[in-house]
């Protein structure tokens, strides 16, 4: 009986001794997992270069407030944002508007971006060719825009999103598998 109390003893502290290990390395993987979501969260949208900015600040343009695209159910307030240490800063609950990007009507392009979630641009990706596009900007001013091209397009391009010498609406989310690519919608004003 004493023999079977010590085998009970020893395998019960080499259960305990795989149990911490366990619970060690489970902890250790968690921890990582975090830091690398939280890591990747902050560059979700971020482009792998910064573009060229145009120099002009926010305040002083008619920067859009809202964007609305019938066709895809896209109907979102619009929030400035800018690129910080070269991460896009984003709003988590409106489309943004980069606030060194052309205003809507003053030729240059214009760039808003959301997230690929279902509430903001998770249905960008479906838009159609010569689809209509919305802005309305602070002044009150609607801009009608219509989808010229659509592209699925590796996170280095960012000549798609750089200043141009024409007016262009330029809409981007993440796209593909961990958001590893970006779908990028251009069209043009609407005469």
């Amino acid at each position: 009986m004493e023999q079977s109390q010590q085998s009970e003893s020893k395998t019960s502290r080499k259960l305990q001794g795989k149990l911490g290990s366990s619970v060690l390395i489970f902890v250790g993987i968690t921890i990582f997992v975090f830091g690398a979501y939280n890591y990747y969260k902050e560059r979700i949208l971020s482009f792998s270069k910064v573009p060229p900015q145009a120099s002009q600040a926010v305040q002083s343009i008619d920067a859009p407030v809202e964007i609305i695209i019938p066709s895809v159910n896209i109907d979102l307030k619009v929030d400035p944002g800018t690129i910080k240490d070269g991460v896009w800063q984003i709003s988590q609950k409106n489309a943004t508007f980069l606030d060194t990007s052309a205003a809507p009507g003053g030729g240059g392009n214009v760039v808003i971006y959301g997230h690929n979630k279902k509430e903001i641009f998770g249905n960008l990706p479906f838009i159609g060719v010569g689809k209509k596009i919305m802005i309305k900007t602070k002044s009150g001013k609607i801009y009608n825009y219509l989808v010229e091209k659509k592209y699925i397009v590796s996170p280095d391009r960012v000549d798609l999103v750089s200043p141009m010498p024409t007016e262009q609406l330029t809409i981007y989310t993440c796209y593909g598998l961990f958001d590893s690519q970006r779908a990028v919608i251009v069209a043009k004003p609407q005469i």
